[in-house]
């Protein structure tokens, strides 16, 4: 990114804070937690502690950062260096990214440049360059509505089980959109805070429905007919077992009054203990929630900020109050329509409150302010001379 450029989203996100500095949430236990904020030079500056929701607003204020960070967990002292820090627990944190989705909609919009011959291309980063054959490849993502979609829908699978399965209250998850590519989930205060590495790498487990078998449903390779009928799980039975029945259900495409146990009897003794593997495993594949597992696992992550812009994107990390109803590409939205003249390098088609704009290539556009912040910032575009 040149100086320009640079200097120009500096002010642009110091103008954004002045005036929705309230907007900001803070986490709770501020106290002890450690923060951290990314410099539009691109210097990490972390090991930050506050006394107060006051003092974290005038920070932001003073700095207008790129991106704004705070801990998952609580520390004993939260400035030192992390193995000084003192770890007291942390929320059960989730993030869920459109990128490490399947949306056959990336392949038109998504984008790679190699760093060592400079060819760059709209669609899936290969993992060589086909030019040069290095393996230096940046990739830049772009969202679309799909793939928004599909991750949202991750996140709708997600809630779903720590509600039904673990027992937490809709009301204690907190959802937000991460003002780029998808979706944090996060439970504070809970029982789970003092979980360590190991069982929170458990829970990733359970949520992706990682290593469920045919014997989780009654069945082995030795299982004879007799009596198999009771063993299977009725749709209406929760955690796994009843979410398992339920797909396969609807994959058999079955009238809705016939009994479940029956449609999954018929299906393992027409294909067999092999397949009926291989249908269970897509199932669960189906069924879970693809999350990132270091976020999760990682007890010394830090996460975006709730309320703070998304350096690359220029859109906000916001709370989902309605996540069935929010739509990030016009509720995340913090620049609005003013004109301003960019030089855009090459970008995809991309959308924005309803409003398409591109594909360009080496091209001077006036474009909205929101759509000039969401190129300048993840570097396809430059502030016009």
């Amino acid at each position: 990114m040149d100086k320009k450029t640079s200097i120009f989203l500096k002010k642009k996100f110091k103008e954004y804070y002045f005036r929705h500095i309230e907007a900001i949430e803070s986490p709770s236990r501020i106290k002890e937690r450690e923060f951290g904020y990314m410099t539009f030079d691109r210097i990490m500056i972390r090991h930050i502690s506050f006394q107060s929701s006051g003092d974290m607003q005038a920070r932001i204020l003073k700095e207008s950062p790129n991106s704004v960070y705070y801990s998952t967990s609580f520390y004993e002292e939260p400035s030192l260096p992390m193995h000084e820090k003192g770890w007291k627990g942390g929320d059960l944190t989730f993030d869920i990214d459109a990128d490490t989705l399947s949306s056959p909609c990336r392949k038109d919009h998504d984008k790679w440049i190699c760093r060592i011959c400079g060819m760059q291309q709209v669609g899936i980063k290969p993992k060589k360059c086909p030019s040069c054959k290095g393996t230096r490849i940046h990739e830049i993502n772009i969202a679309c509505g799909i793939c928004l979609d599909d991750a949202k829908n991750e996140a709708i699978k997600l809630q779903d089980i720590l509600i039904n399965d673990f027992g937490i209250q809709k009301a204690n998850i907190d959802t937000f959109f991460s003002g780029s590519m998808g979706y944090h989930l996060s439970i504070a205060n809970s029982d789970f805070a003092e979980a360590n590495q190991a069982v929170r790498s458990d829970i990733v487990d359970y949520v992706a429905g990682q290593a469920f078998l045919p014997e989780s449903l009654g069945v082995s390779r030795k299982s004879s007919y007799e009596n198999m009928i009771d063993r299977f799980p009725s749709e209406s039975e929760k955690g796994w077992r009843g979410r398992i029945a339920r797909y396969l259900k609807d994959q058999q495409n079955r009238e809705k009054h016939m009994d479940t146990q029956m449609i999954l009897t018929e299906l393992f003794q027409k294909v067999g203990y092999r397949k009926f593997k291989l249908a269970i495993e897509e199932a669960a594949k189906k069924s879970g929630a693809t999350i990132d597992p270091a976020v999760t696992t990682d007890i010394h992550r830090i996460l975006r900020l709730p309320g703070t812009l998304h350096g690359k994107t220029g859109l906000l990390k916001k709370r989902c109050k309605n996540l069935e109803n929010f739509s990030p590409l016009d509720d995340a939205i913090a620049f609005g329509s003013d004109p301003i003249k960019v030089i855009v390098d090459d970008s995809p088609q991309f959308s924005l409150m309803g409003e398409q704009f591109g594909p360009f290539k080496s091209e001077s556009i006036e474009l909205p302010m929101m759509a000039a912040i969401y190129l300048l910032g993840q570097d396809m575009a430059k502030v016009d001379e």
